[in-house]
């Protein structure tokens, strides 16, 4: 599709759902997860934008060969943020604040390297069905929470729960793949 002139390419990141996206849009990449303090700022797209350059800026300091993508993804609601759960206990809190609402979710990326800095971001309106306990501890007991920010995947088993989106279902998931697609094919022109 036009985008391979930019090589190495390098996915800060070891999640599964980002690798799966890159590997979707047809793309070459090596995976080097950036190992970073995630701290938070007040607002949530402030945030991601400043976690997605911290963990690409981290990588490319050990790539600097290589345009780095690094990605950071938030849930939030009536300002507050809700991020991977550290528990059981707290995926349930998590999920039962969101049950039958709607919340919105952030995912920031950042492109670092080949004499490029660029951060983006895209949200996506997000809406749970009404959930049982019996839903929640059921949902929790899969396991499928506990790495993911808001303590769900919008994919896989995770679908169950979501009854609406407004936005990009790929924003949820981890990678805002339409937004990052332009910005790689911009690159790959100049």
């Amino acid at each position: 599709m036009g985008i391979q002139g930019l090589r190495p390419l390098v996915l800060a990141s070891s999640s599964p759902r980002r690798i799966e996206l890159l590997s979707m849009m047809g793309l070459e990449f090596e995976v080097i997860p950036a190992r970073i303090r995630e701290d938070r700022e007040v607002d949530p797209i402030t945030t991601a934008r400043k976690l997605s350059r911290k963990k690409a800026l981290h990588v490319w300091r050990k790539r600097k060969d290589a345009l780095v993508i690094g990605a950071d993804t938030l849930v939030y609601m009536d300002g507050k943020v809700f991020g991977k759960p550290s528990s059981p206990e707290d995926a349930y809190r998590i999920l039962s604040s969101l049950s039958g609402r709607w919340h919105r979710v952030v995912t920031a990326v950042s492109l670092v390297g080949l004499g490029v800095r660029i951060t983006f971001h895209d949200v996506t309106k997000v809406k749970f069905r009404r959930l049982s306990e019996g839903d929640i501890r059921e949902y929790i007991a899969t396991g499928d929470p506990m790495d993911k920010a808001g303590a769900y995947g919008v994919q896989g088993i995770g679908s169950t729960i979501v009854e609406r989106i407004e936005g990009s279902f790929y924003t949820v998931m981890g990678l805002p793949v339409h937004r990052l697609y332009r910005e790689l094919k911009r690159l790959s022109t100049l």
